[in-house]
């Protein structure tokens, strides 16, 4: 039977979740405020239906067929209503990151999630690379890990030209390189080793043209048990688009190289690493897998790659990061 998504957000992640649901054979329609916009979509997508606004399409749903997914890819601060709105409309909705942008909206997400499937949209947990590691960390190929570490950056004028018209340019609704980017390696860290239980993180904008959000992050912090010490760096504007996570355990250390697509191991007594061959092609093949996940969750033949309590917990670290930013102090994640 056909399967209709829908697709709330017609910016460039909406945009990639439209292209990639199509691509793997979902009926696909778009909800997008801007008339332009929609418009523009419709036509070099071939959409058979588009809506101006959550209520139009819920109407649509109430007078045909319910929609087996909704992706909602709005800016942060407008996920919680996007998500209500639609809920009666479908049984699955796959919330893009961060989840909102204020613990006080999570019991409305709980709420929908008691009678339907809410995902949250940590694509990086997808890569072949993520998996691949998380499996030889599962067979203790590295021992107890003590240690994670992140470098990451791109060149935002290049890859996002956009960045300073969109959402991206205020932290209430979600902008800034906290919640835009960093909060994808608070998610990845979390989902390799465990939850942190408490961060230290400066950020500041260091020379992003035209914006004032953060647009470098340096952060620390630690697991409660097993105890990790986990560290990144993070910037938006540096030359090359590089982002390297390093896992060091007691036997050898595991690597992920995501501008590579590949993962590594170094035990000790080794000479160099071992690294795998490039894992995927291009980024829409995580988006892709991240959308078949998501219809297999939606069916429950396999559990949510990124579940609302996950979602939860990156939100919540996230925030820490953002508040240790503001008041230059360590923050307990357990007292927010």
């Amino acid at each position: 039977m056909p399967v209709n998504v829908l697709v709330v957000g017609g910016g460039s992640i909406g945009e990639r979740h439209l292209r990639c649901f199509q691509q793997i054979g979902c009926t696909v329609a778009l909800c997008e405020a801007i008339d332009a916009r929609r418009i523009a979509l419709c036509e070099q997508y071939n959409l058979e239906h588009a809506f101006a606004s959550p209520e139009e399409a819920v109407t649509h749903a109430f007078r045909t067929v319910p929609w087996d997914g909704v992706v909602v890819a709005t800016p942060a601060h407008l996920h919680v209503e996007h998500a209500e709105l639609l809920a009666p409309a479908t049984t699955a909705v796959l919330i893009e990151k961060p989840l909102c942008t204020a613990l006080a909206d999570v019991p409305r997400l709980q709420s929908l999630a008691a009678t339907r499937l809410v995902q949250i949209a940590y694509v990086l947990r997808a890569h072949p690379a993520t998996q691949h590691v998380r499996q030889l960390l599962a067979s203790g190929t590295i021992g107890a890990v003590h240690q994670v570490t992140v470098n990451a950056g791109q060149h935002f004028p290049t890859f996002r030209p956009a960045y300073r018209e969109i959402y991206y340019a205020d932290r209430a609704r979600g902008g800034g390189a906290i919640q835009d980017a960093a909060t994808h390696w608070i998610d990845l860290v979390q989902y390799l080793v465990g939850p942190l239980a408490w961060v230290a993180c400066d950020a500041a904008h260091q020379a992003l043209p035209d914006v004032a959000v953060e647009d470098t992050v340096h952060l620390f912090g630690r697991t409660a048990s097993p105890p990790v010490q986990v560290s990144f760096t993070l910037n938006q504007f540096q030359a090359p688009n590089e982002s390297h996570l390093q896992l060091n355990g007691a036997h050898g250390s595991l690597a992920i190289e995501l501008h590579r697509n590949r993962a590594g191991l170094f035990l000790h007594g080794d000479a160099e690493w071992t690294w795998t061959e490039p894992l995927i092609a291009e980024r829409d093949d995580l988006f892709r897998a991240q959308a078949q996940g998501f219809l297999s969750a939606a069916v429950g033949s396999e559990p949510p790659l990124c579940s609302l309590d996950e979602g939860i917990a990156a939100l919540r670290t996230t925030l820490a990061a953002l508040q240790s930013t503001d008041e230059g102090r360590r923050i307990t994640i357990a007292d927010l």
